[in-house]
């Protein structure tokens, strides 16, 4: 109920107002690692959560948080990890690319972190949304690569379930190419309804 309707707590800092803040909840934390992508150039769903049908509103904030680790790198291999969101959720190019990391040569144990908002503008089959957040990489050569992400105007039809994944694709098939994800938040929040 608290996806739905929100809980509102009386917000007063001493100024004698009425003002709520409506408060959601966690709706998916992953106490074990993701699905491993290996020996595969095709991208891959690591970790996913799905949005029953009808729970998100005009309003409606989804906060992911994710870590993925390439734990086992061949060479000069790439990685590339994407937020997606979207109504299919296993055909991932079907389903909106909210945020991409840089394509970086990874070394064992490389990993990239992503923290991103997904709003709810209008609701319905012709909803909208936008993301906005950042994916941080660290790569071979010892950088962090911090790139800021905005997804403009974007389809969510809030008619149906919809999905948040963490995917990954490498740029070369390799036994010795791991990756998956080692932690995978999601948070939502609805306004009052």
């Amino acid at each position: 109920r608290a996806l739905v309707h929100g809980i509102g707590m009386h917000v007063d800092h001493g100024a004698g107002n009425s003002s709520k803040m409506y408060v959601g909840g966690q709706a998916a934390a992953a106490v074990t690692a993701g699905t491993t992508t290996h020996t595969s150039t095709t991208e891959s769903v690591a970790s996913q959560y799905t949005i029953p049908a009808n729970t998100l509103v005009a309003g409606s904030t989804v906060r992911v948080r994710f870590v993925v680790n390439a734990y086992d790198s061949n060479g000069s291999d790439e990685l590339i990890v994407r937020l997606r969101f979207g109504s299919n959720g296993s055909t991932m190019s079907s389903d909106t690319e909210c945020a991409v990391s840089t394509a970086v040569d990874q070394a064992d144990n490389d990993f990239s972190v992503g923290d991103m908002v997904i709003q709810c503008r209008t609701a319905g089959s012709s909803g909208t949304g936008v993301a906005f957040g950042t994916i941080a990489d660290s790569d071979a050569l010892g950088s962090k690569l911090v790139s800021a992400q905005f997804e403009p105007s974007f389809t969510i039809n809030t008619t149906v379930a919809n999905y948040v994944s963490v995917t990954t694709t490498w740029n070369a098939s390799h036994i010795d190419n791991e990756a998956t994800t080692q932690g995978f938040i999601v948070d939502i929040v609805n306004p009052q309804t």
